[in-house]
């Protein structure tokens, strides 16, 4: 089945790549994300005034980019263990 948009000719490998790149950036993201809802639950919890949910969004991106870096490391060493 041909894509309806792009490089209609790409390899299932090259495909699976972009599927696990995309998930990178997902991933980055719900982290964050659950950070700074964590963070509002604590606030609302024990009627703080967004102390937590700034703290939860801080350590959420700083969770989210330390499993980005890894996972991109990791990808990167695979291609490069590929092209060998």
């Amino acid at each position: 089945m041909p894509l309806p948009f792009g490089n209609q000719d790409i390899s299932p490998a090259d495909r699976n790549r972009m599927w696990r790149l995309s998930a990178m950036g997902f991933t980055l993201a719900t982290e964050v994300a659950a950070g700074t809802l964590l963070g509002w639950l604590i606030d609302w919890y024990f009627q703080y005034d967004k102390t937590f949910t700034i703290v939860g969004a801080i350590v959420g991106v700083l969770v989210g980019m330390s499993s980005f870096i890894r996972t991109a490391l990791a990808e990167n060493r695979t291609l490069k263990r590929e092209d060998r």
